[in-house]
């Protein structure tokens, strides 16, 4: 029972810890996606964000919970309260409920076995659509300054459905070449 407890630990932790440095890299590299803070139209650490769900379960989702909380806490200085802790909720728990409903429907087993380039674009799409619509819902029903649902939901969905395909098919390439 301790070995499981500490392999959650070690999941937890990593996805944080990988999730926080991928959010870094892509302010670094790619700043000039930024639609408005927080909404990329190109977005890599969504594509981190489905991968450590499809690998990691719950313990992936958890770790970028925790992640998005530091990272928020940081970098988005008018979050604050609930509005931060729904925001991370939807950074964390968006791909984990796609994948749910994916597994509900059939789509995809856990084992990854069948990971075919209809079911990765459904699976992305889904998460997209998830995360923008929950993060400008937020943000909106919070009054974040400067959040106008309709306009940002649009870059939002386009930055994260790109960057979960480009992580999607690295995944795919790389589970080919598993033994």
């Amino acid at each position: 029972m301790a070995l499981r407890q500490i392999e959650a630990a070690v999941l937890i932790f990593l996805s944080a810890v990988l999730y926080w440095l991928g959010y870094e890299f892509q302010g670094w590299l790619f700043q000039f996606t930024e639609h408005v803070p927080g909404v990329n139209w190109f977005y890599l650490p969504a594509g981190l964000r489905v991968v450590f769900v499809l690998v990691a379960g719950l313990h992936g989702a958890l770790g970028i919970f925790a992640a998005t909380v530091v990272i928020d806490l940081l970098h988005m200085k008018d979050l604050s309260g609930m509005a931060l802790l729904l925001t991370a909720f939807a950074s964390g728990f968006g791909a984990w409920f796609a994948l749910l409903f994916m597994r509900w429907r059939g789509k995809i087993d856990a084992g990854l076995t069948v990971l075919t380039s209809a079911v990765l674009i459904q699976y992305a799409l889904i998460y997209a659509l998830f995360n923008a619509v929950f993060h400008q819902a937020v943000w909106w029903g919070f009054q974040r300054d400067g959040a106008l649902f309709m306009v940002d939901v649009w870059p939002m969905f386009v930055g994260d459905l790109l960057g979960a395909l480009f992580f999607l098919y690295a995944l795919k390439v790389a589970l080919k070449f598993r033994s």
